[in-house]
């Protein structure tokens, strides 16, 4: 996990169409509140938020939408962030101790 979040880290948020942006804007406001809400059910229900993408901010666009790389962990399928879709950057990992449990998991 802890290459997973260093790549994320270096994720570039910005105008999709600059030179060098890996992340563009969330499409609108309402959307980027949605997955601020989910975030914040992410510890208050038991995972564990190990790379936040909120409050990110972007030189010359200070009410774009913007939302960086986003890493859960602890993550269980009765999570909220687990049952909604984000639709944004973030990366949602279950563990599963057997390839047994991991097919069950994947056919829910």
């Amino acid at each position: 996990m802890d290459e997973i979040v260093e790549k994320a880290k270096k994720l570039k948020c910005g105008h999709g169409l600059d030179q060098g942006v890996d992340l563009g804007p969330i499409t609108n406001k309402s959307h980027l509140h949605k997955i601020h809400s989910i975030l914040d059910t992410v510890e208050k229900e038991g995972g564990k938020l190990i790379l936040d993408g909120r409050g990110v901010t972007v030189p010359g666009y200070p009410n774009g939408n913007w939302i960086g790389a986003s890493v859960i962990t602890n993550m269980t399928t009765e999570m909220t962030s687990y049952k909604e879709e984000i639709f944004g950057p973030a990366m949602c990992v279950l563990t599963a101790q057997t390839l047994d449990e991991a097919i069950t998991i994947i056919n829910k």
